[in-house]
């Protein structure tokens, strides 16, 4: 049986401030890009956007990509992944492409958030939105070598993010990663509507 932490909105909020916090913090964005650098354009040294797979995070510096084909409940559909390694340490972002399905699915991400709990003890687990009607769970769980993973599985418009950062206890650069994901539309606005602040923006105009 799974139980989840229930999440108040008290916590959300905060949360979403927290993450809001960082993305402004560490990030400087200048919105004037060179054309050929728009597809996928990289801010900073950290701040790494994405606009055709709708996905925007803090990396150490920039993610190497790679495509494969994911598999979940019966289907397998093309996905992508960004990430970065360094020795142990692992920040990953992967988004599948479910276009023919629902632009939601509970099974889904529920399929997708079992296999991280098979790889260590489970400190902490939420069932909690992105934002309203973009269901998700959080993980964090520590793994027999001693190290944390924070894990995170959202669905969005026919997307299904899956995010994983395995580095050391309190490792900053994994809390910041964390922290910072962002799901975004074709016009680069985040998902998260944030209250009464204006939600992020990216540039994915060409």
């Amino acid at each position: 049986m799974v139980v989840y932490k229930t999440v108040g909105e008290g916590e959300i909020a905060m949360a979403k401030l927290h993450r809001v916090f960082i993305l402004f913090s560490c990030a400087i964005v200048p919105f004037l890009q060179g054309a050929s650098q728009l597809d996928e354009p990289t801010y900073d040294d950290n701040v790494y956007v994405n606009c055709p797979y709708r996905v925007a995070a803090i990396f150490p510096r920039t993610p190497t990509i790679r495509d494969f084909t994911y598999t979940n409940g019966g289907r397998s559909v093309p996905a992508r992944e960004f990430y970065t390694q360094q020795g142990a340490d692992r920040f990953s972002v992967i988004v599948a492409d479910f276009t023919n399905g629902p632009a939601v699915d509970e099974k889904l991400i529920d399929t997708a958030a079992a296999p991280f709990r098979q790889r260590g003890e489970v400190r902490f687990q939420f069932a909690a939105e992105y934002d309203p009607g973009i269901p998700g769970r959080q993980l964090d769980i520590f793994q027999p070598n001693g190290r944390q993973l924070r894990a995170s599985v959202y669905m969005a418009e026919h997307r299904l993010y899956i995010t994983e950062a395995n580095a050391a206890p309190g490792d900053f650069a994994a809390l910041q990663f964390e922290q910072s994901v962002s799901l975004i539309n074709a016009q680069g606005t985040d998902l998260d509507k944030n209250g009464n602040l204006p939600s992020r923006q990216y540039n994915c105009w060409k």
